[in-house]
């Protein structure tokens, strides 16, 4: 799997789909595994599936009884995430990234 910037910015617009109480998907693009939420589970449980249409094909869904205030942790973890990424890496390209020289 590989993280690039712009799937940071579509991360992003999953939290807010998620804090509105909405299904997502994430990185559905088939570059890397695909993850789908599934918020309409009983009793405060949501359902995650990790499913790797790019390569292999298999998937796992995983039951989780989701935590009050986990958008905004989620935020906050986004936003360490963007203070960390290295400046260097540049798009030179649609889809094409490379260090900085």
């Amino acid at each position: 799997m590989c993280l690039a910037p712009d799937d940071l910015d579509t991360w992003s617009q999953v939290l807010q789909e998620l804090a509105a109480g909405r299904n997502a998907v994430w990185m559905d693009d088939g570059r890397n595994p695909e993850i789908r939420f599934d918020l309409s589970g009983r009793d405060g449980i949501a359902v995650f599936v990790v499913a790797d249409t790019a390569a292999s094909g298999p998937s796992v869904r995983v039951p989780v009884r989701l935590a009050g205030g986990r958008a905004e942790e989620h935020h906050e973890r986004l936003q360490h995430v963007r203070a960390a990424w290295p400046q260097e890496v540049v798009e030179t390209s649609p889809g094409a990234y490379e260090w900085r020289r």
